[in-house]
């Protein structure tokens, strides 16, 4: 791995291209779901609440497994069978006639891409060499943002116009062409020993395996520490996030569209973050880095909290921009450290264990989210979340040294330091 750009990289551009692809498919994909159950099968508001949990169960509860098994498989290949099984499931849900029959498929198909993370991540560890990690991190990231805004967008412009199921059967045709990419992808240039699972020992069993993976976060105190940070900061995050309209139709009942709007402005503020990093940094301070988003998105979530009726635009706008800028540098920082803080035989492990950690953020917040701002109001509950974020981030940003030690020094002159820690 001696390339001194990523686009020389021949095997992460074809992995860029696939994520990229399949991630644009996926919006398509989310706005179409929602509309079809909601207006066209109208459902009640009880089902429609089991679609973010249809997407969100597997994550939870199969992530830390599917690690283990990106550590025992090729990952290339996995992640192929993965594109071409959700491919066929969702032909199968564009021509689905009821909810009842979509549900389970959704279930399925969201079990299938749970391999995803912890095999992409494990790639990106094997085939970019580690001074080119943090472009490597914001190029993925930023394309994913990207896909935030144009693929809502222009899936719920076609699905307005044509039909839902078109923008479903768009997401298939992306899966296939991403798991042609993958098959494509020229294997030359990913050591063969790499994409293989040469660190598990076969008499290593799959619960041994588990343990494993835990223990070595368990006894990373770098890692322990960025992981609860990271989680907390979902957490909050989490607990406000699907409240938006709920705060906007307050103030804002005649513009229903700015919550799309507010949403398209922290992806592009995400996106610029993204873009920032990449080509100013090689290595990241974790505290200073991670608490800094916080305080961010706490500053973001604290000024859409103020917001008044008959205020401009570009003021709640301003505020989406502000946290998305956090979401960036909090997105790339979180990977980092899953990077930087693992070997080639334990990426995997933890990726998993994180993605599921995350997934149960995501099952359990929305719902306490939902009841506080039922009982307190949505202004009061952004203030508390935006407070506690601003609070952890400056402790982060603060005590970086006491909480990670000095990351900074340690990666620059160690690059692999880690390695003994952990393995």
């Amino acid at each position: 791995m001696t390339e001194t750009s990523l686009w020389k990289n021949n095997a992460f551009i074809c992995l860029f291209a696939s994520y990229a692809t399949s991630m644009m498919g996926r919006w398509f994909d989310m706005v179409a779901i929602l509309m079809l159950f909601g207006y066209i099968w109208e459902v009640s508001p009880l089902i429609m609440a089991f679609i973010p949990i249809a997407y969100a169960l597997p994550n939870a509860l199969l992530s830390q497994f599917a690690g283990i098994i990106a550590d025992r498989f090729n990952k290339v290949h996995l992640m192929i069978c993965a594109d071409i099984g959700t491919a066929l499931l969702t032909i199968a849900l564009a021509f689905t006639l009821y909810p009842w029959l979509a549900l389970p498929i959704l279930l399925l198909r969201a079990t299938l891409t749970v391999i995803h993370f912890p095999a992409q991540q494990a790639l990106i560890k094997h085939i970019v060499p580690e001074k080119l990690l943090v472009k490597a991190i914001t190029m993925t990231g930023t394309a994913n943002e990207l896909t935030k805004i144009i693929g809502p967008l222009a899936g719920g412009a076609l699905g307005a116009i044509f039909s839902p199921r078109l923008c479903i059967l768009i997401n298939a045709l992306a899966y296939l062409v991403s798991a042609i990419i993958l098959i494509r992808m020229d294997k030359k240039s990913i050591p063969h020993e790499n994409i293989e699972a040469k660190f598990v020992k076969q008499s290593e069993t799959f619960w041994a395996s588990w343990r494993d993976g835990w223990q070595t976060v368990l006894t990373n105190r770098r890692l322990t520490v960025s992981l609860l940070f990271a989680l907390l900061a979902m957490t909050a995050i989490q607990l406000v996030d699907v409240q938006l309209p709920v705060l906007l139709r307050e103030f804002a009942p005649d513009q229903p569209e700015l919550t799309g709007w507010i949403m398209a402005a922290a992806g592009a503020g995400a996106a610029v973050m993204m873009i920032i990093l990449s080509q100013r940094q090689r290595t990241l301070h974790y505290g200073i880095n991670l608490g800094g988003s916080l305080v961010l998105m706490g500053c973001g979530f604290g000024g859409m909290s103020l917001i008044y009726e008959g205020m401009p635009s570009y003021l709640p706008l301003s505020f989406g921009f502000l946290a998305g800028l956090g979401v960036g540098l909090f997105t790339v920082s979180t990977s980092y450290i899953l990077q930087k803080e693992s070997t080639e035989k334990t990426i995997s492990r933890i990726s998993g264990i994180y993605s599921s950690l995350s997934g149960f953020v995501v099952l359990l917040a929305p719902l306490i989210g939902g009841l506080l701002v039922h009982l307190l109001g949505a202004p009061p509950v952004y203030q508390g979340v935006a407070v506690a974020l601003i609070l952890i981030g400056s402790t982060g940003f603060l005590c970086h040294k006491q909480l990670w030690g000095d990351t900074q020094t340690q990666n620059e002159s160690h690059p692999h330091s880690q390695t003994h820690e952990i393995s």
